[in-house]
């Protein structure tokens, strides 16, 4: 977390510096990155940035923070305001044409996650760790109200399966940097649809198949 020092900025400045840096993460990835060209561009003293920040690691991670944060209160909206409306399959594929629309609002946020997938793998985990504890405790959280419908089994492991959920989610970002496969953001939420779809129907046979129209 960024030190008491920059949350005692005026509001004008922590914004400016917050800006220059979402702007720097989306062009450079954190290990190229500079810590010179955030202080030219925020008009501050490099002496000012360490007043505020550990180091740049601190700072990344605040943006990181700030990026989760921001998506999942799109996510609570959307959840709000259909919980009540929508089962929780169908919640779910909402929530995935919000995840994508959030990607199209904040087009920087969404580069930013794109270079931070080419990061090590231990350094991706000492950044997200805490983040999919959130993620974990809001599918839960989905889960426990769809059982307590009737919607799911009522025998299975809610805390399990909020697990599996959200890394198969995880698993798509990881599948696009294996195989190095070029896809659009639109792709990329067919395939989120595809999760729901197999953790709704599994994938034995039955009459119908997968449409991602629907």
């Amino acid at each position: 977390m960024p030190k008491k020092t920059f949350f005692n900025l005026p509001e004008k400045k922590r914004k400016k510096i917050i800006d220059v840096a979402i702007k720097e993460f989306s062009i450079y990835s954190f290990s190229k990155s500079s810590v010179n060209r955030i202080v030219k561009n925020s008009k501050i003293s490099k002496g000012s940035f360490y007043q505020y920040f550990e180091n740049k690691k601190d700072l990344y991670k605040y943006i990181i923070d700030l990026i989760a944060e921001t998506k999942l209160k799109y996510l609570n909206d959307i959840v709000n305001k259909n919980i009540d409306k929508m089962d929780i399959f169908s919640l779910m594929k909402n929530m995935a044409d919000v995840s994508l629309k959030f990607i199209k609002d904040f087009p920087e946020f969404a580069q930013i996650g794109y270079l931070f997938l080419n990061e090590d793998e231990q350094f991706i985990e000492e950044i997200t760790g805490n983040l999919n504890n959130k993620g974990e405790k809001m599918i839960f959280s989905l889960l426990k109200q769809a059982q307590e419908r009737g919607e799911i089994y009522e025998n299975i492991d809610l805390k399990f399966t909020s697990f599996l959920i959200l890394n198969l989610n995880n698993s798509i970002l990881e599948y696009v940097k294996k195989h190095k496969t070029d896809l659009s953001w639109d792709e990329m939420a067919d395939l989120s649809n595809q999760i729901i779809f197999i953790f709704e129907n599994g994938i034995k046979k039955k009459e119908g198949n997968y449409d991602k129209n629907k």
